[in-house]
C-alpha cells in the first residue's frame, strides 16, 4: 500500500517511515521544509506541504496518489504551542480540517490516520486512571486544546461524511532521534555530557514528582501502522504502556546506566504551569482490536537514548 506521511521528517515521522517500509509498504513523505534532493531514510520520496495551506494539501494528495495518509505534522513541543497559540491552532486544528476535507473530496477517498495526544484528556484525577478512550477531553494547555480540536474534527468527518478516518491518542514516547527539548532526551543529553566530562556534574531539572506513561517510539509507530491497517473507521485508540513512570525515576535510571552521580538542581523555569500530577492510560482496546502491545523493555529504550545522545 502507498502511504503518505505528513510530517515525515519529525521524530515519530522518521520512525514510522522506517516501520512502514520494513513492512513492505511504499512510503511517500511530506514536510513544510524540504530541500530539492531530500528523500526519506529508506529512499522514499519527500514532498513539500504546509498543512495550513489547503491548496498544498490538495496538491500533495494528488501527487502522491496514496491509498492512506497519516497526519503527524504539528508543533511537537507543548511550550512552543503555548508561546504561539495561533500557530498551534493553525497547524493542529486547521491543518487537520484541511486534510480531512481534501481526503473527503477525493475519489476514492484515502484512509486517514490522525494522530493526536494523550494530553487531550487534560485535567484528570486518581479516579479517572487509567484513562480509556471514553474519558472526557478536558485540555489544560494550548497544545492539548488544539490537538483536541483536531481529534473532534476527525470524529465529525467520520460521522457526518462517512470518511474512513481512524484516530490515535499517543501517550508520552521517547527513543533515539528525539530532540533535547523533551524530558527524556534532555536528561540523556545532560547525563551523556557529564559522563564524557563536557559539563560539570550538575543536572538542571523540572518537576521530578510528576508521573507519566512512557513507551518506546519504535513501539508507538508499530501502533500507528496497526491502526492504519486494522483500525475500525471512526474509532479512536490509546497507545501507551499502561503504567506510570515517575520523572525522577527516569533520571535515576539514566544516571545508573552512565555510571554518574551528579548534583540535581530544580530550575523554576523548567516547571510547567497547569501540569497534571499524574496520568497513564489503558491500551486494552488497541490490544484487543489492533493486536498491539509494547514490546521494547524500558531499560533498552533508555540505553538506546543515552547511546544516541552520547554519539552526538
Amino acid at each position: 500500500m502507498r502511504v503518505l506521511i505528513l510530517g515525515a521528517t519529525g521524530f515519530a515521522g522518521r520512525h514510522l517511515a522506517d516501520e512502514l517500509a520494513r513492512q513492505g509498504h511504499e512510503v511517500v513523505g511530506a514536510a513544510r521544509r524540504v530541500s530539492a534532493d531530500a528523500r526519506l531514510a529508506g529512499g522514499g520520496h519527500l514532498l513539500r506541504c504546509d498543512v495550513t495551506r489547503r491548496e498544498e494539501v490538495d496538491a500533495v494528495l494528488a501527487e502522491s496518489a496514496a491509498a492512506a495518509v497519516v497526519l503527524l505534522a504539528g508543533l511537537s513541543s507543548p511550550p512552543a504551542a503555548q508561546a504561539d497559540p495561533e500557530a498551534a491552532y493553525r497547524v493542529h486544528a486547521l491543518g487537520a480540517v484541511h486534510l480531512l476535507a481534501a481526503a473527503a473530496a477525493r475519489r476514492p477517498a484515502p484512509r486517514v490516520l490522525l494522530v493526536t495526544s494523550s494530553e487531550v484528556y487534560g485535567e484528570v484525577g486518581p479516579a479517572d486512571l487509567p484513562l480509556t478512550e471514553e474519558a472526557p477531553l478536558r485540555p489544560t494547555t494550548i497544545y492539548a486544546a488544539s490537538k483536541a480540536a483536531a481529534d473532534l474534527a476527525a470524529r465529525a468527518f467520520a460521522r457526518s461524511l462517512d470518511l474512513d478516518v481512524v484516530r490515535v491518542r499517543a501517550f508520552n514516547h521517547t527513543g533515539p532521534g528525539q530532540r533535547r527539548d523533551f524530558v527524556c532526551a534532555d536528561f540523556a543529553a545532560q547525563v551523556a555530557a557529564i559522563s564524557a566530562g563536557r559539563r560539570p556534574p550538575l543536572m538542571e531539572v523540572g518537576n521530578l514528582d510528576a508521573e507519566r506513561d512512557f513507551t518506546d517510539v519504535r513501539d508507538i509507530v508499530r501502533g500507528y501502522a496497526a491502526a492504519l491497517l486494522r483500525g475500525r473507521p471512526g474509532e479512536v485508540y490509546n497507545l501507551c504502556s499502561g503504567r506510570p513512570t515517575r520523572i525522577g525515576a527516569i533520571l535515576e535510571d539514566l544516571c545508573a546506566l552512565a555510571g554518574v552521580r551528579p548534583e540535581v538542581r530544580v530550575a523554576a523555569e523548567r516547571r510547567r504551569r497547569a501540569e497534571v500530577p499524574a496520568y497513564w492510560g489503558s491500551a486494552a482496546k488497541a490490544e484487543a482490536e489492533l493486536g498491539w502491545r509494547p514490546e521494547i523493555p524500558w531499560r533498552r529504550t533508555l540505553s538506546d537514548l543515552l547511546r544516541d545522545q552520547t554519539a552526538e
